[in-house]
């Protein structure tokens, strides 16, 4: 069964921080966390991700009279520890019959999931894929171009509304394969 994921993440050149990640089965079943860990201050000097990932993660404004920013909630349920959320991810994984990893663009994301666990040496053996497959490239073997795949309506850089869209893309691309079974 294929899995569709995205996550949103900070990127300096050398660190891919996660900032949170989204799953969607094929059966509607789905998986949203929000790392807890991520580095706050590098996000709010990264001008594109206050301006798309920052309004969708769940926050708290200062109290009245408390000096401040915006933060994060950490009392949020969908806020979790990186540790947690690799649990997680990784039950959500193995509970899925013969799981397939699918993202749009889908290198950063695996490089993010795998992370979860450390160095990529320490991607669990068993139950998670070592590999996630690209709907670019399936919509490039489909004749199709970024440009002919549904359009996300709303909900942009959300990971788990990016993840929904990624299985809208998905089908649209099986309809134009003529794909009827996986």
């Amino acid at each position: 069964m294929r899995i569709f994921y995205d996550t949103e993440f900070h990127d300096d050149g050398t660190t891919i921080d996660l900032i949170s990640i989204g799953m969607v089965r094929e059966d509607g079943t789905e998986l949203y966390a929000v790392s807890s860990e991520f580095d706050q201050a590098a996000v709010r000097r990264h001008g594109w991700l206050m301006a798309n990932v920052w309004p969708t993660l769940p926050t708290i404004e200062p109290a009245r009279g408390e000096r401040g920013l915006t933060r994060l909630d950490l009392a949020h349920p969908d806020v979790r520890p990186r540790a947690q959320i690799a649990r997680l991810v990784a039950d959500f994984i193995r509970s899925t019959p013969n799981p397939e990893l699918w993202a749009y663009y889908s290198a950063y994301d695996h490089v993010a999931l795998a992370q979860l666990f450390g160095p990529m040496s320490n991607l669990p053996a068993v139950g998670i894929p070592m590999q996630t497959d690209d709907l670019v490239t399936a919509a490039k073997l489909a004749g199709l171009t970024p440009h002919d795949l549904p359009k996300q309506a709303d909900g942009h850089h959300n990971a788990l509304a990016d993840a929904r869209h990624n299985l809208v893309m998905a089908r649209h691309i099986d309809t134009v394969t003529s794909r009827t079974t996986r």
